[in-house]
């Protein structure tokens, strides 16, 4: 039994359902479990529509919903012609009208985030994989459609989705397992779930990812395949390297580092649960299925390469915050207390550096508090905010037994005039990280990719 997760890009009109159906046919023989996410910009849209509800925009409320509607009416009609599937169409009418009701209470409340929001943000994977399921069936392939929301139980704690992997394990064995032993393969929705008072949640932008692998893991899948519109991981963002190559293989431990500093292939938390039963991802392309993508597995001693640095990934809209203060000599316990600052409004840390009086960490830049912020640190030392950084993770397995590389990464950039503003290395030495001025970013990526891979 493998998962195959399928990205917006990989269903995305008519034509790419096509496509993904006869990829599907040609995976039938294991037994497949169909993850899929919303079409292509339809989770852009119903974030602008919750936030026009917010904003009371009555005119790109109404607007935003025919979109959706329309677009979903547009598909089933070029994949079934004109006048067939009354019961989608139902369903499509069913599920924007329980959207504008939606939508008209967060308009009245002015509510900006919450149930409400879960439940506005779960309505595209909840049109796309009914749509697939009904189109896999009707080229004579038996297929079963799985709720989502009867298995994935996501409890939003505080600022993180946090999915109760115990609870997924038994739902998934009661409810996929029956189901899967009676079709083909099965299709659900990726990225929304309840919690376990059942109110709506989610696993966050791009959350499909996570939701594969945890039911990939929850039933011992034999394998992960993650389809999207790049030819698996690469060398290098393309937008800044159009020669960046797909790596044949990699270790979790590069695909994880990968993920969690920008790399926009894979969701930051999809490794972990596959991970913990040692099970291998593919990350393939819908368009040429034929490739043979990336493979990521446990340990690569039997695929050795001549690759020191595998990638680049890079993550923009960082915020440094720099605090000096004496106290830091003598109470340890400042640097929880900042951190406690920082996760109380919900500011995730990137990195983290301190010294004998000087402590600096990374945020994200979208820090509407940020004022509020500072005023509350300032309270331990001088802090200042150095916006608009980038943080830049240079990864290779091989880094680990090559000390020297770290320091020609450094001695690369400073020869370019790069100005570096922190510095971590991680214990496992697989990756060097560090961060620099957004406006350097493009000319980083080149040196160091043309250098170094």
């Amino acid at each position: 039994m493998i998962v195959m997760k399928f990205g917006g890009t990989s269903v995305k009109d008519a034509d790419a359902f096509r496509n993904v159906t006869e990829i599907i046919k040609s995976r039938l023989q294991k037994n497949p479990l169909i993850v899929v996410s919303a079409l292509a910009g339809i989770t852009n849209l119903l974030v602008e529509l919750f936030k026009a509800a917010a904003d009371q925009n009555t005119e790109l409320i109404n607007s935003s919903i025919l979109e959706i509607k329309q677009r979903h009416y547009k598909l089933i009609d070029e994949l079934f012609g004109d006048g067939k599937q009354t019961e989608l169409l139902n369903l499509i009418d069913s599920e924007v009208d329980k959207l504008t009701t939606l939508i008209n209470a967060a308009k009245t409340i002015k509510v900006r985030g919450g149930a409400i929001s879960h439940a506005v943000m779960s309505v595209g994977e909840i049109l796309s994989s009914n749509i697939l399921n009904e189109y896999l069936i009707s080229h004579r392939i038996k297929s079963g459609y799985l709720d989502s929301r009867s298995v994935m139980v996501i409890e939003n704690n505080g600022y993180e989705p946090v999915p109760n992997t115990e609870s997924i394990k038994v739902k998934a064995e009661k409810i996929i397992l029956p189901l899967m032993k009676n079709n083909q393969c099965v299709v659900c929705a990726g990225f929304i779930g309840l919690t376990e008072e059942e109110e709506p949640a989610t696993l966050g932008r791009n959350g499909s990812d996570y939701t594969a692998s945890l039911l990939c893991s929850a039933l011992n899948g034999d394998e992960l395949e993650i389809w999207s519109d790049v030819d698996g991981i690469l060398t290098a963002d393309p937008s800044i390297i159009p020669t960046a190559r797909p790596l044949k293989v990699m270790s979790f431990n590069e695909a994880c580092e990968l993920a969690y500093f920008g790399a926009r292939v894979l969701h930051p938390a999809t490794i972990q649960p596959v991970l913990e039963k040692n099970i291998p991802v593919k990350v393939l392309n819908t368009k040429t299925p034929a490739s043979e993508g990336t493979l990521i597995i446990k340990e690569i001693n039997n695929y050795e390469s001549a690759e020191v640095v595998k990638s680049i990934a890079y993550k923009e809209g960082i915020t440094l915050l720099n605090m000096e203060s004496s106290k830091l000599l003598l109470s340890p316990k400042i640097t929880e207390d900042v951190l406690s600052i920082l996760s109380y409004h919900g500011k995730r840390v990137y990195a983290i550096s301190k010294s004998a009086t000087k402590l600096s960490v990374t945020i994200e830049n979208h820090s509407d508090d940020l004022v509020t912020l500072l005023k509350e640190i300032s309270a331990f030392g001088e802090v200042a905010a150095e916006k608009n950084k980038v943080i830049v993770s240079v990864v290779g397995e091989k880094m680990r037994g090559h000390s020297s590389i770290h320091w020609r990464i450094l001695q690369t950039l400073d020869e370019a005039n790069i100005n570096v503003s922190l510095v971590s290395q991680f214990s496992s030495q697989i990756s060097l990280m560090f961060i620099i001025d957004e406006v350097d970013i493009e000319r980083t990526v080149k040196l160091l990719h043309e250098k170094f891979i």
